[in-house]
């Protein structure tokens, strides 16, 4: 048999997890009425289904020039990912500035060179606008990470968002931006010419920022719980998927029958639960990630740039030890880790009135998440 699932921080009287057996066969009926629901096939058929979280065990982990192709040739996303900010090459006494912007596939880039005079939001915008121009396909969303340019981005996009409709998102995930990043702090600063080294920064300061705030109430859910499920599975039936939510893109170094580690919420109004986790990103940002918070002992959505809300509370050593089990699996794996929304059955007032059992599964997902942290997966994007 499987081993106990994990239960989560009791908040309704509406949970019946009990066997292990009867937890994963809950969440398997789950997967399979949502893809009838929406005309899907399944080719694997979900047969491990959501999994308990498993405490003790281990995971499987896993051109300096503009004009050089990225290593991803998948097709052009309308999505797009933009940082504007200063870089760790001083020439004639300035610091070296760039506008870089990608497709969230990295199918797409554009590199420009700017000098510190000019990085004022009228002409980040025409740099920007130049940029749509050149590009293949145009952009429906913007997302930028960085928290000291927000104010001068969204200033140059006031303009598009108006006029195009296109969408300036605070975003930690920004993968496809953090691996060009990456991949210009290791390839091509240290061959530039007046390269200093940067300063060691901590990862955990990216994510970390500040404390937690309450989450909306609009937000909550009666419950949750940790688990995982088989990357393999997550990829086939995210393949059309038309519910709340995002998938990322995927490291091809990730086996598919590697077990992701994830959060399942559960709510009596999980449709209207997953559309408003999607639509907070129009003010707030997305939610990049679910993390845990080990020094003041919470589990938090990490939202935007730099704000966390509180999910909930680990108040007894099992909770603890599941948490650090899920920090420790999704570190291993890069950041990877799934969100998931769940339906709970509804109860009226005769069901009360005649005690009537129902029983989680008999419900559909209506929210779906699979993200990255980017402090996991990226250990120098702050240089």
């Amino acid at each position: 048999g499987r081993p106990r699932p994990l239960a989560c921080a009791p908040m309704s009287p509406v949970r019946t997890v009990s066997t292990v057996a009867a937890a994963s066969g809950r969440l398997d009926r789950a997967w399979r009425r949502t893809a009838r629901r929406r005309g899907a096939s399944f080719p694997l058929a979900l047969e491990r289904g959501f999994l308990p979280l498993r405490v003790a065990s281990a995971v499987a982990s896993d051109t300096d020039s503009p004009a050089a192709p990225p290593a991803s040739q998948k097709p052009i996303s309308q999505n797009w990912e933009l940082d504007v900010y200063s870089r760790p090459v001083v020439k004639d006494g300035k610091k070296l500035w760039e506008f870089m912007l990608c497709d969230e596939t990295g199918s797409w880039r554009y590199l420009e060179a700017i000098s510190p005079e000019k990085v004022t939001s009228k002409d980040i915008e025409a740099i920007l606008q130049k940029a749509i121009k050149e590009a293949p396909v145009a952009p429906r969303q913007i997302r930028f990470f960085r928290k000291q340019a927000v104010s001068i981005i969204t200033k140059a996009m006031e303009r598009l968002e108006r006029e195009d409709n296109i969408r300036g998102i605070k975003s930690r995930t920004t993968h496809a931006l953090f691996d060009w990043i990456q991949e210009r702090n290791e390839k091509a600063y240290p061959f530039m010419e007046g390269y200093q080294t940067p300063k060691a920064s901590a990862p955990a300061a990216f994510v970390y920022t500040r404390q937690s705030e309450s989450l909306p109430m609009y937000l909550e859910g009666e419950d949750w719980s940790f688990s995982e499920v088989e990357l393999g599975d997550i990829l086939d039936n995210t393949e059309d998927m038309k519910e709340a939510g995002r998938v990322c893109q995927v490291p091809d170094s990730i086996p598919r029958n590697t077990m992701v580690p994830g959060l399942v919420v559960y709510s009596t109004r999980a449709k209207a639960l997953a559309v408003a986790l999607q639509g907070s990103s129009i003010q707030e940002g997305d939610i990049s990630s679910v993390s845990v918070d080990e020094d003041r002992a919470e589990v938090v959505y990490d939202v935007g740039v730099e704000a966390k809300w509180r999910i909930g509370r680990l108040d007894d050593e099992r909770l603890l030890a599941e948490a650090a089990a899920f920090e420790a699996k999704k570190e291993q794996l890069g950041g990877l880790h799934f969100l998931a929304i769940h339906q709970l059955p509804k109860f009226d007032l005769m069901d009360m009135v005649f005690n009537r059992k129902k029983e989680i599964g008999d419900e559909e997902i209506e929210g779906f998440w699979l993200m990255r942290q980017a402090n996991y997966g990226w250990k120098n994007i702050l240089r």
